[in-house]
């Protein structure tokens, strides 16, 4: 085995799951922005996390001032549209091809073309001291999934531009 810094070992935690997280300003201006620091932390009530930059992004304003957001995930059909959300320029949303349509539970629009939406309520943000990404823990409040989808669509991200499908489904006997 051998010894990896620290500062990257985060990072051997993947593949991971690639959303866009959708939000809403409190004015009505959309954004979206992709993020792979997500995961479940409660089936009862169902609520999940985000790692989202400790800087001040659209995304985590929007979350503080509304206190709901989208999570869509991305499927390879639309991916590239969801990576060109990570620019930071001017009408990011319309200049990066995604279709919005309205929520049904939340105010901050889902994506069109996603197969799985969940649309969420702010719980909690986090800020870990020194830490570099906030936690934002969502409930959610209404989850979408087309019965047509394959995992193999479903998005996974491992570094920088490295991105696959979800791969070959497997079994592994649990003892409970």
């Amino acid at each position: 085995m051998d010894k990896i810094p620290l500062e990257k070992a985060a990072r051997l935690i993947y593949p991971r799951i690639t959303v866009l997280v959708t939000t809403k300003s409190k004015e009505g201006k959309a954004n979206a922005a992709p993020y792979s620091w997500i995961a479940p932390v409660s089936f009862r009530p169902p609520m999940l996390y985000l790692g989202i930059q400790h800087r001040k992004t659209l995304t985590i304003k929007n979350i503080r001032e509304t206190k709901e957001f989208v999570v869509n995930i991305v499927t390879k059909n639309w991916a590239a549209k969801a990576i060109a959300c990570e620019a930071k320029i001017e009408n990011k949303v319309e200049k990066s091809g995604i279709t919005l349509r309205e929520s049904k539970v939340v105010k901050a629009q889902s994506v069109k073309e996603a197969k799985i939406v969940l649309e969420c309520k702010l719980h909690e943000i986090i800020e870990t001291d020194k830490a570099d990404h906030f936690l934002v823990i969502g409930k959610i409040v209404h989850a979408e999934k087309d019965s047509e989808l394959k995992d193999k669509e479903i998005v996974m991200h491992y570094s920088g531009a490295n991105f696959a499908g979800s791969g070959e489904k497997y079994e592994v006997e649990r003892k409970k």
